[in-house]
């Protein structure tokens, strides 16, 4: 039997009396499509650097690829795993091709002798994100939105098995959304990639992803495709001041909008 590409067992971040995150348990098999949603300084981030090993719980423990996650195999596992931080509003100063950032994605990126097979996984990597026409391009001249398709490049290089997403949909107008949302779905279904992502907006994910992790501090219901979650599950985790629109049977539970920002 094939191990989950993640299980994530009883974690924990901070003191007991007080913790960042609290006993989360999370089970992803391969191809699975996770979205995980929550208010701001709910741990959606924390969550997704632990399991990519840039942080460590101080209780329970993630395994990848049925391997506990330690840092004597932090390096290995992470070959395995494509990981795309959440965008933060700055300019790049430094000089480089399109070609350049994506390459920093591939785990042999320091190996000059391997420059063709570089080559190929680049430009295949670029046409996924419909980016190929711009691999020569400065990276500092670019859109916005660009420039996260070229990062999401980046993630993507390595064909991993693993995926971690951190609000890739920032920069991006609505019809680049729809479509990386669909390559995404694409992916899990045909190469068996399985993708942990964090989102706002459930709207917009929900006929994609397999399943939406509601996380503010520890994960209040997980519901599966088909599953409404229920209103009480978005009070407790943005607090009573919310209005709670139904969407469609195609959909994940349901959409929040609201004076609370979700």
């Amino acid at each position: 039997m094939t191990a989950p590409v993640v299980q994530i067992n009883h974690l924990r971040l901070g003191p007991p009396d007080h913790p960042v995150l609290d006993d989360i348990c999370l089970t992803l098999e391969a191809g699975h499509f996770l979205g995980i949603v929550g208010p701001n300084g709910a741990g959606k981030s924390t969550l997704l650097n632990m399991v990519a090993g840039l942080s460590r719980p101080d209780a329970g423990h993630i395994d990848l690829m049925g391997q506990c996650l330690r840092r004597f195999n932090h390096l290995q596992l992470l070959r395995e795993i494509g990981f795309l931080h959440q965008l933060h509003d700055h300019q790049p100063s430094m000089p480089m091709r399109v070609r350049d950032v994506v390459a920093m994605g591939l785990p042999a990126y320091n190996r000059p002798w391997q420059r063709s097979v570089r080559s190929a996984a680049i430009g295949e990597a670029l046409a996924l994100l419909d980016m190929e026409a711009h691999a020569d391009a400065d990276f500092r001249h670019l859109s916005g939105g660009q420039r996260q398709r070229v990062r999401l490049a980046r993630a993507l290089v390595r064909k991993p098995r693993l995926l971690l997403l951190d609000e890739p949909s920032a920069a991006l107008d609505s019809v680049r959304q729809e479509k990386l949302f669909k390559l995404l779905r694409r992916l899990c279904d045909e190469t068996g990639m399985a993708v942990i992502m964090v989102e706002h907006d459930i709207a917009a994910i929900s006929s994609h992803v397999d399943s939406v992790a509601c996380l503010n501090g520890k994960i209040h219901y997980h519901a599966m495709r088909g599953e409404n979650i229920p209103d009480e599950i978005w009070r407790a985790m943005y607090g009573d001041r919310i209005h709670i629109v139904s969407h469609d049977a195609g959909c994940i539970g349901c959409g929040v909008a609201g004076d609370q920002d979700a």
